[in-house]
């Protein structure tokens, strides 16, 4: 079996951008339309600004206990609490939700079927090394964060 990359392989919004930016061309190149009504509409700005909101928190977080914000530098510390109780990725996590918020408000097929594409790139070229990286480094204390917190939820 292929070994993941060393490093992510690029910063995960491009990844989540570059999904949106192929819906889009997609969208018009092969229109594939989803009902659209005021509800969509509402769910698409609450997933769009809890996802943010979720996003921001953790990186409010990183930058407190300044460590690392990026996934091309070394984290100088495991962050456990706040989001990271739910989630070891909620800011992936909260880039999903706003995807699936702009997904809602796209009308279109194609960025639904796009997202087991994009969730299967984001598990293999972002985060499996970034956990191999958090298991070099923090060995048992990361691995015991492991066993208590689910990878996305």
């Amino acid at each position: 079996m292929p070994q993941p990359p060393a490093q992510a392989a690029l910063p995960p919004p491009l990844l989540y951008l570059a999904f949106i930016a192929v819906a889009i061309a997609l969208s018009y190149a092969l229109p594939v339309p989803l009902p659209a009504n005021s509800w969509t509409a509402a769910s698409a700005v609450a997933l769009i600004i809890l996802g943010q909101g979720l996003s921001f928190w953790a990186m409010l977080l990183f930058k407190r206990q300044h460590t690392a914000t990026s996934n091309f530098d070394a984290p100088k510390q495991l962050l456990r609490e706040g989001p990271f109780a739910i989630s070891r990725n909620p800011i992936n996590l909260g880039d999903t939700a706003a995807y699936a918020g702009l997904a809602l408000l796209m009308g279109s097929l194609w960025p639904w079927l796009l997202l087991p594409v994009l969730l299967y790139l984001m598990n293999w070229l972002v985060i499996r090394p970034d956990e191999i990286q958090l298991e070099a480094l923090f060995g048992d204390t990361y691995r015991q964060y492991c066993r208590r917190v689910r990878r996305w939820l």
